[in-house]
């Protein structure tokens, strides 16, 4: 995944709550997402948090990550 990759991404979750929407799965884009949106937020890892997309097999309420074809990223800010 490239930075248009990215913009593209970060454009399409406009007007949701998510960072990044519909990036498709993989390792490297995960961890890539991961320390874009700290970035963004300036936030430590930790606050950033993964949905996954796809269909729920195993699960009526959410989708596993074996099952995922894509993935948003949300920031979470922890209150202390």
């Amino acid at each position: 995944m490239n930075l248009e990759d990215l913009k593209f991404h970060f454009e399409n979750a406009r007007g949701f709550t998510s960072t990044l929407r519909g990036v498709p799965l993989s390792v490297e884009n995960l961890e890539l997402c991961k320390e874009f949106a700290s970035d963004i937020h300036e936030c430590p890892r930790s606050d950033i948090r993964v949905k996954y997309r796809g269909p729920r097999i195993s699960n009526s309420h959410h989708t596993l990550r074996k099952e995922a074809h894509s993935f948003d990223v949300y920031y979470w800010k922890r209150y202390s």
